[in-house]
């Protein structure tokens, strides 16, 4: 996989205010995750995919355009609504991360509860579950499903 440190640099930035919309999440604060739902949004806009190979790239830009509108939404609503997005842009960050590749440990975690029991899976840079579905309602719903990298 053929990619400049900038690329690089921008691909694990996305990850990172990902990780940090995540623990606002967790500590149920809506405010601060609307505000990082933004930070998100920016840094998915600023991310080109170019270096990558074609079909790479179509691939990439289709989960940019979707994440960033989830990201969007997340930066304007109420925090169940923000825990809605969080569930596809969960997805979208995975399936980022299985083209871009990362120098960070991250670790697919799940909770079987959320969701009317049809569950949702986040990532995450520490092996314990802090869930961002329930936050302290029930913050250690869930596992570890995978370790990336």
């Amino acid at each position: 996989m053929a990619m400049d440190n900038s690329q690089d640099a921008k691909a694990e930035a996305i990850l990172k205010d990902y990780f940090n919309l995540k623990d606002a999440l967790v500590n149920d604060d809506n405010s601060k995750a609307k505000e990082l739902g933004n930070t998100l949004a920016q840094s998915l806009k600023s991310f080109d995919a170019s270096s990558y190979s074609d079909s790479e790239q179509n691939e990439l830009n289709d989960i940019i355009e979707d994440a960033t509108e989830h990201a969007e939404h997340i930066g304007e609503s109420d925090i169940a609504h923000q825990r809605e997005h969080f569930k596809t842009l969960s997805k979208d960050m995975t399936d980022m991360v299985a083209i871009t590749g990362t120098s960070m440990t991250i670790y697919e975690q799940y909770c079987p509860m959320y969701d009317n029991n049809k569950g949702g899976a986040w990532l995450s840079m520490n092996e314990e579950i802090r869930n961002p579905y329930f936050g302290a309602q029930m913050l250690k719903c869930g596992k570890v499903q995978r370790e990336i990298n």
